[in-house]
This record gives C-alpha cells, structure tokens and sequence, in this order.
C-alpha cells in the first residue's frame, strides 16, 4: 500500500508541475492542458504486460492502477496507458517508433544487449522521439530510455524518470558520458 501512497504523490507533483506550467503559457491550448485518467484494472495491465512483451516496471505498474497514462506528461504528449494502444493512431505511432529504433541496430550503438525488449511508453506527434521501457538479463543496466531529438538519456526506474521531468532532480546517463 505504501508504494501506491508515495506513487500518487508523485503523480500530484506532477501534476501540480504540468498545471502551472499550462496556466503560465498563452495562449492557453486545449491540447497541452495535463489531465489525470481513470485507473486500468488487473486485466488491462496484465494485457499491457503481454503486449509488451515483457514484465511492467513495478513503479510503472503502479502508476497505471492509479491513472492509466497522464495527459500532457512532456508538453503535449502523453505517458501512455492500456488504453492507448486500443486508439490505432498512438499504438501505431508508438510502434513505428520503436520499430525504427530497432531495425536501425541503435539498441547494440548504446550498449544495449541485442536481446533487449523495447516498449514505447511515450512518444512525440511526429514520432521521431520517445520513451521506450526496456527488459534485458542484465540488471545493471537502466530500464527506460529516453531517445530522440539529439536526446539519450537513460533512466534506472520509473520513479527517477517522473523525478527528471518534475524538477530535473534526477541525473539521467546520457548516451556519450
């Protein structure tokens, strides 16, 4: 129970964030106003899981059983949720995404093994940058990843990545450190 606890506090202060960061812009636009959801049940995060192809972050778990995804979670894209990938238009965007990263070998030019499972938990409208959720053998290594736009940046949990876009807290490993 803790974890939902300290995960929902997480979420209000980005919420909290996002919501200033939307009332301080003009003109105020519709479309990057943040915006909570309701929750996924069981079985559409075990679905999530299974088309994921790999077991969910816990943090990232627990965060679709209080909001599935967040409206407006980087500017005006969301942090997808189950839901998201019954809507063809982000499924497919946020596969294609993840497709190119693949098929262009980028996961071996990070130092990613080969086998490792990508799954695009937030991608931009042009689809040239995203956030791709990893599975690999090597517990070492980080879990999200952060690609595109000259950006690489690697995330050991769920928790630092939302920690990086609150307040810039967190430190990411970029790509060429």
């Amino acid at each position: 129970m803790e974890e939902f606890v300290e995960m929902w506090m997480l979420i209000g202060e980005l919420m909290r964030v996002r919501t200033r960061e939307y009332l301080a812009s003009s003109p105020l636009s519709p479309d990057e106003m943040p915006g909570l959801r309701p929750p996924a049940g069981p079985a559409q995060i075990r679905d999530l899981e299974a088309l994921a192809n790999q077991p969910l972050d816990p943090e990232y778990r627990c965060f679709l059983s209080l909001t599935d995804g967040l409206d407006g979670f980087q500017y005006t894209m969301p942090l997808l949720g189950c839901r998201d990938w019954e809507d063809p238009e982000r499924s497919g965007l946020g596969f294609m995404f993840r497709d190119v990263v693949l098929e262009t070998g980028t996961l071996t030019e990070v130092g990613l093994p080969e086998e490792t499972h990508a799954f695009p938990i937030h991608v931009n409208a042009e689809g040239s940058a995203g956030i791709l959720m990893l599975h690999h053998s090597h517990n070492d290594l980080e879990r999200f990843w952060w690609s595109g736009q000259g950006d690489n940046m690697f995330f050991h949990t769920f928790r630092d990545l939302v920690t990086y876009i609150i307040d810039g807290s967190y430190s990411p490993r970029h790509l060429f450190d």
